[in-house]
């Protein structure tokens, strides 16, 4: 199914620090010896009120290592003062589900209004976090936005972290990097230029890469975005490697990061990726400036020194079968896609390889003049010596060099087929990139027509984008009464940038499962998810099968990095293409669930009917939002 994206802790914010630990306390903690020291400093007298005692055992509760008693200290001291905002700040993160963390953020947010009163929110604006007292509140804001967030209501999310940082503009917490991949993701080109010009003299890789996607987003490949490009990667070189995919993030966040190491890479993409992705042609772009794309061998092509010098050589009576084929798969080089090109020389007598080249692109027919006058002057196996005929494919582009051949004494004969290169060429084939994948159109009564359809509804369902507006963890149950399998449980892929797409899977149970279970059983929960999915990606993300097709019979795409994969998972980890029914299922979850989630807020269980054309006829769908737990 859809590749799982990393998970945030309960309340939904990150822990992650520009500094490595040092072995003190945690920073919650010496927050407490502070507020004793200056309190001593003061004159005050320890645990003076209610909330003073309530904090205190919040402090212990921060270094407490076991769970179960960090939740007893928080529960007791809200006993003690309900007003102590971090013990909903500990009980939010300790939260058996999202919607209960929100609800505790939301009552230390209160809690934290209360303690501080109105004059703190009027003469400590501009330097908030310096006062210790508002910690606490600014803990839980945060949490709360980070709530807000991941329950789709993004808007007050925003609203949330750009008070945070009017009321302390020196942004201890790093708000601004949170917010500005909110706004990335929410399209807001111009409240995102704004922020980053709040802090112009910010150098981490966070801003130094978002500048350089901003300016790419108002102005495509100009001098000056190549040149933020290029600056940000000054700041931090890994960054490329995790938003072009030739580095997968490990399966647990570093808890830490420095400036220009690998941890701010990956800090970056985990919020930063999905913008990327959103922007058509961002990580093309980003290819283009990271890679530099090999030469071309340059060809000499039939020159009459080379021609001279080949007559010269004896005569063999047997055939050869040269040709040039594109391999039917990808493969990664360098961590980079290819699909390359092979030119191979077979001696049709024996089977025997006489000469091979491995090219990035399509050889053009100079090149593919060098590789066979060179495995004549130098075959690879044998002596050097011209044989009596040439067997080519029709499409191969022998033809043009058809005079030059017979001036070597050679005859040239086209056909379709090649025996022995053509059972040369597939085991090769097969031994660098696999077994191709079978495409849609292998399928028991699939046919162009129904494929075409299926593209259609996948290009306008990613237009739509709507993973933009559903939170983290959210299910739609889609029931059809023509097909007898269902329920059918629906999650969108695309707010984490990793996989854009919707999963369709078949039992809620193992879905909360997947939710809610630690990362080391993230495997098995795979093994027993069976569903069927569309995800979106790049040409070398779907199967040849399908591209070739898709090309051949001019299907749809919504741009040219968002090619729909479709694929069926079955118990365990096979997987394979979608039969015609479950391509006509997927087809109207794609039609309908635009709709769906523009008018059905998440927290609205009510049922609603859809009847959405497909390749199959028109199709009856109830949806409803699964209720959380």
């Amino acid at each position: 199914m859809a590749k799982k994206k990393p998970k945030p802790d309960k309340k939904g914010s990150k822990h992650r620090h520009a500094e490595p630990p040092t072995g003190l306390p945690s920073r919650r903690a010496l927050e407490g010896m502070m507020r004793q020291l200056v309190g001593g400093l003061q004159g005050n007298t320890a645990q003076q009120t209610p909330l003073d005692q309530a904090q205190n055992l919040i402090y212990q509760a921060f270094e407490e290592p076991r769970s179960k008693r960090r939740i007893e200290l928080a529960s007791e001291a809200l006993r003690i003062c309900p007003d102590c905002a971090d013990a909903h700040v500990l009980l939010a993160e300790h939260a058996a589900t999202r919607k209960q963390a929100l609800a505790h953020y939301e009552r230390g947010v209160a809690a934290g209004e209360r303690a501080l009163g109105a004059d703190a929110f009027r003469d400590g604006v501009g330097h908030f976090w310096g006062i210790l007292e508002t910690r606490p509140y600014m803990r839980a804001r945060l949490g709360l936005a980070q709530s807000h967030w991941t329950a789709a209501r993004r808007d007050e999310a925003v609203q949330h972290l750009q008070e945070m940082l009017r009321l302390n503009p020196g942004d201890n917490q790093g708000v601004r990097y949170t917010l500005a991949g909110f706004l990335l993701f929410l399209d807001r080109d111009d409240d995102l230029n704004r922020l980053l010009g709040h802090y112009p003299d910010e150098a981490s890789a966070a801003w130094q890469y978002t500048k350089a996607l901003l300016a790419f987003r108002r102005h495509r490949d100009t001098d000056e975005s190549r040149r933020l490009l290029k600056q940000a990667m000054k700041t931090n070189r890994h960054v490329p490697d995790y938003l072009l995919g030739t580095k997968f993030p490990p399966a647990t966040q570093p808890d830490y990061y420095s400036p220009g190491d690998e941890n701010e890479a990956l800090e970056y993409a985990g919020s930063f990726l999905v913008g990327w992705k959103a922007t058509q042609g961002a990580i093309a772009w980003l290819r283009a400036n990271v890679t530099k794309a090999k030469a071309a061998p340059k060809a000499k092509g039939p020159t009459t020194a080379i021609k001279a010098a080949i007559k010269k050589l004896p005569q063999q009576s047997d055939g050869w079968q040269p040709d040039c084929r594109q391999l039917p798969d990808w493969m990664r080089v360098g961590g980079e896609p290819l699909r390359p090109w092979v030119v191979m020389v077979i001696n049709q007598s024996n089977g025997l390889l006489l000469g091979h080249e491995v090219l990035e692109g399509v050889p053009s027919p100079d090149l593919l003049w060098d590789k066979l006058a060179n495995a004549i002057r130098h075959p690879a196996a044998g002596k050097p010596h011209r044989p009596t005929t040439l067997q080519v494919r029709s499409a191969g582009g022998w033809e043009t060099l058809h005079q030059h051949i017979e001036e070597l004494g050679i005859e040239l004969e086209v056909g379709e087929q090649l025996h022995p290169f053509d059972e040369i060429f597939t085991s090769m084939a097969e031994h660098l990139c696999g077994e191709p994948r079978p495409g849609l159109l292998d399928m028991p009564g699939m046919t162009p027509e129904r494929v075409r359809r299926f593209y259609e509804a996948a290009a306008e369902f990613y237009r739509h984008a709507p993973w933009k507006r559903v939170g983290y963890e959210s299910a739609i149950k889609v029931e059809c009464e023509k097909f007898d399998s269902g329920p059918w449980f629906a999650v969108l892929m695309g707010q984490s940038g990793l996989t854009a797409g919707i999963a369709l899977y078949e039992d809620m149970a193992v879905l909360r499962r997947m939710w809610s279970r630690d990362d080391d059983e993230d495997h098995e929960n795979a093994r027993e998810a069976v569903g069927t999915s569309v995800t979106f990606g790049e040409e070398w993300d779907i199967s040849t099968a399908d591209l070739d097709a898709a090309k051949q019979h001019d299907w749809p795409v919504a741009r040219p990095d968002a090619y729909p994969s479709a694929f069926r998972k079955e118990r365990g980890m096979s997987m394979r293409p979608p039969l015609t029914w479950e391509l006509e299922l997927l087809e109207g979850c794609l039609r309908a669930v635009p709709e769906f989630v523009t008018r059905r807020k998440q927290d609205n269980t009510a049922r609603e009917e859809f009847v959405v054309p497909t390749a199959g006829g028109a199709l009856k769908l109830v949806m409803s939002w699964v209720a959380e737990e």
